[in-house]
């Protein structure tokens, strides 16, 4: 009986074929992975934003806190990432019954690193917004002039 010597270099080629296979396959399996944790962290950063202007807006509208409140407020929701190099417009109505609105304009660069920038997706220059309008049922206490 003969025995048959296997050739190793048949094995090499499978080798050889993996790693290509994979040379090919990782950069969009990293891609995909970049984008599934930056997207996640932007909707969540989207979702504290909104949240925080909500809140701002509800308490101006039903407390009547003044801009300074509102403003102190949103930024303690916001935590200090997001809250800098923010923008918050608070616009109270003159009387109950009209609408107020807080507008919120957060870098994107503040809530998740820039993990596409090679694919031409830049989160620089970019914002999260967000507007919370709602209807005042007391307006912001002023002092009223000394009429005697």
């Amino acid at each position: 009986m003969k025995m048959q010597i296997i050739n190793a270099r048949g094995s090499n080629r499978k080798g050889a074929i993996l790693s290509m296979e994979l040379v090919l396959i990782l950069p969009i399996f990293l891609l995909l992975v970049f984008s599934i944790v930056e997207f996640s962290m932007l909707m969540s950063a989207h979702t504290r934003v909104v949240n925080a202007a909500q809140n701002g807006s509800r308490m101006m509208c039903i407390s009547g806190a003044n801009e300074s409140e509102v403003k102190e407020r949103v930024t303690s929701l916001l935590g200090a990432s997001l809250a800098k190099d923010c923008l918050i417009q608070v616009y109270p109505a003159n009387y109950a019954g009209e609408i107020g609105r807080v507008a919120i304009r957060v870098p994107m660069r503040n809530a998740s690193p820039d993990l596409l920038w090679m694919t031409g997706f830049s989160l620089q220059d970019r914002s999260i917004d967000a507007d919370a309008p709602m209807v005042m049922e007391r307006t912001a206490s002023k002092e009223l002039p000394d009429q005697y």
